[in-house]
This record gives C-alpha cells, sequence and structure tokens, in this order.
C-alpha cells in the first residue's frame, strides 16, 4: 500500500465562510474598522500577498476576529510559531464564554500549526505535540461527537509515542465516523509511519469487512494485501491466503500483482509446492522474469514432480500486466543434486 507524500496542507481559510466568521467575531451586521481590514486582509492572502495582508491585518488592533486572520496568514507563509502565537492571543481574547463555532475554528488552526511546528524538527518539538494534543483535546471538549477531533488528537499522542491513548482515540474516530474505510485507511497508514503497523491491523479488518462496494474496489484490495502480508508475518498463512484469494479477483495494479506473489508464498510456507509452483510461473507469465521470481521456481521445481511445462499450462495466462516485475532479492538459484540436503522452502534461505 503505497502512500503518498504529505502534501502541504490544503487551505482550510474559506473566503465564501467569511462572512459567518466575521459575524461570530463581530456581531451580526456590525462592520467596523477590524471587520473591514479582516476581509481586505484575506483577499489579499487570496492573492498571495502575505506581507499585505499582515499589513492590512496590523491595523485592526487587538482584535480575536483580527488575530485569527493574522494566524491563517502566518500559517500560509509557513510561519507556524507566529501563527501559534497569533491563534493563542485570539483565544484569550474570546475567553471561555466565547462563541463555541469561532473557538473551534481557532483551536483547530491552532493545533495544526503546532503540528507543523514538531514536525519541523526545530525547537522542544515533544512540547509542541503535547500542546497540540491538548488543543485537540479542547476541541473534543466543544463536541465530543465529531470523529476528525479524535483522529486529530491520535496523531498527536502518537508522536509523542503514546500508542496507547493514540489507538484508543483512533478507534472513537472510527466508531463515530460509523467505520468511516478512509478514515481507518489513513489510521494504518499513520500508525504504519510510526513503526506501529501492528496495532493498524485491527483497522484494516474493518475495511476488510465493508468489502469492495462499501469501502471502494482500491482501498479494499490495498487493505486486504497489508493485512494478509501481516497475517504471513505472524505465521499465519491460511488466513492470508483467504484474504489474498478473496481480493484477487477485483484487484487492480499494482496491488494485484503483489498479491498474487503473496499467494504463491503462502502455498510454499504452506508445503503446498505444486500450487506455490503454479502461482509463481503464473505471476512470471503475467509479469515477466526477475532474479526473485526465477529463484523461486527453481527452488519449487526441487520440491515437486510437475514439470514446468506442465505447470505453466495449468496456470491463469490472462492476467492484465500493468506493472514490471519487480526484483525484490539477489539470492542464487538452488542446484536441485543438493536438493535433498537444502532448507523445506525457499523463504528459509532467507529470501
Amino acid at each position: 500500500m503505497e502512500r503518498k507524500e504529505r502534501k502541504k496542507r490544503k487551505k482550510v481559510w474559506r473566503l465564501p465562510g467569511l462572512c459567518l466568521l466575521l459575524a461570530l467575531a463581530f456581531g451580526c451586521g456590525k462592520r467596523d474598522e477590524a471587520a473591514e481590514a479582516v476581509e481586505r486582509g484575506m483577499e489579499a492572502l487570496a492573492g498571495g500577498d502575505f506581507a499585505g495582508a499582515k499589513e492590512i491585518l496590523s491595523k485592526a488592533g487587538e482584535d480575536a476576529g483580527a488575530l485569527r486572520a493574522l494566524g491563517i496568514v502566518s500559517y500560509e507563509a509557513g510561519e507556524f510559531s507566529e501563527a501559534a502565537a497569533y491563534f493563542d492571543r485570539a483565544l484569550a481574547l474570546l475567553g471561555e464564554e466565547g462563541e463555541q463555532g469561532l473557538r473551534e475554528d481557532i483551536l483547530r488552526y491552532q493545533g495544526d500549526a503546532l503540528m507543523q511546528q514538531g514536525d519541523s524538527g526545530e525547537g522542544d518539538t515533544p512540547a509542541y505535540f503535547a500542546e497540540a494534543a491538548s488543543a485537540y483535546g479542547r476541541l473534543i471538549a466543544l463536541d465530543n461527537e465529531q470523529a476528525e477531533y479524535y483522529l486529530l488528537r491520535g496523531r498527536a499522542l502518537l508522536k509523542l509515542g503514546d500508542t496507547e491513548g493514540a489507538v484508543s482515540d483512533f478507534r472513537t474516530a472510527v466508531s463515530a465516523s460509523e467505520e468511516n474505510p478512509a478514515y481507518c485507511e489513513d489510521i494504518y497508514l499513520t500508525l504504519r509511519e510510526q513503526g506501529a503497523a501492528g496495532a493498524g491491523a485491527e483497522f484494516l479488518e474493518v475495511i476488510c469487512r465493508k468489502g469492495p462496494e462499501d469501502a471502494d474496489k482500491g482501498r479494499y484490495g490495498r487493505a486486504c494485501l497489508e493485512l494478509a502480508l501481516s497475517r504471513m508475518e505472524g505465521g499465519q498463512y491460511e488466513e492470508a491466503l483467504s484474504l489474498i484469494q478473496e481480493a484477487l479477483p477485483l484487484a487492480e495494479e499494482p496491488v494485484r500483482k503483489e498479491l498474487l506473489y503473496a499467494e504463491g508464498a503462502c502455498y510454499e510456507r504452506l508445503l503446498d509446492f505444486e500450487t506455490a509452483l503454479e502461482r509463481f510461473l503464473a505471476y512470471r507469465e503475467a509479469y515477466g522474469s526477475n532474479e526473485t521470481v526465477d529463484h523461486e521456481i527453481a527452488f519449487l521445481m526441487t520440491r515437486t514432480e510437475l514439470p514446468e511445462s506442465d505447470a505453466l499450462e495449468g496456470t491463469d495466462a490472462s492476467i492484465q500486466v500493468e506493472t514490471g516485475p519487480a526484483d525484490t532479492s539477489s539470492g542464487a538459484d538452488t542446484d536441485p543434486e543438493e536438493a535433498d540436503a537444502g532448507p523445506e522452502t525457499a523463504a528459509d534461505e532467507g529470501l
């Protein structure tokens, strides 16, 4: 399952919603100098004029709406420390009795700015993540039914090394979102990036249970592959094989290629060498020869009396090829004369 490089956070400010936020900050119908400065400043930001936007907004004085807008400008300019400070000042002006929607909006921005500071690796990184977790916690206190808030705090906790706390928040996010498959996939990938893929298996299981129609065919195939590989690592080859065979008929490339290879590896580990040979021959027929699969086939030929030509006749040669073979090993071919003294499977040789 490939994960795209994390992109720069999408612009979360919305000019169409500006009037609502201005109303929250300044009162319905009231258009004082601060409100006008915010509107003009956000228009300058939309045009990419960071300096101009700051100059306009700085004239609004100590105003929650203007400070929020200054924070957004700083965030978009990549000045995350400055952004977090502006958001903090805006929240202080609003107080605990301030309008809830505006407080949620600013807290979300503040948490995101702090996460960006932590990810930059500059300064006291754990402190930034802890502050972000606190900001998201305040969001949850304001609205404990928003799945996204638990997802955000879970990511911050994971950065702090609190995998147990993160998984607890992730479970709540999944439950609150009615087992949203997109959330489940994102959670698994987040855990995997932090070296905690094992803790993410339960979220892959949700996707696999949902099936290709509810979870999206591509996401379903990726989840089945990742879960199957996890089961294989744990020695649960029959369960892995079941997952692979459920996903294969619907899988798209390059996932199908990986599933077919994993299917052969499962049969090999289950000591069904004839079927393993058939699957690896099918893989080679579909995706071409490479050192790894050739080595697997050479090894399996020493464990079965099935001639390669006969085995090839029984393979699915109609597999559509969209990607070429990937060489994932550098093992040498096994000498058939030494087979009796060799390992039980090619994987035992360290493949």
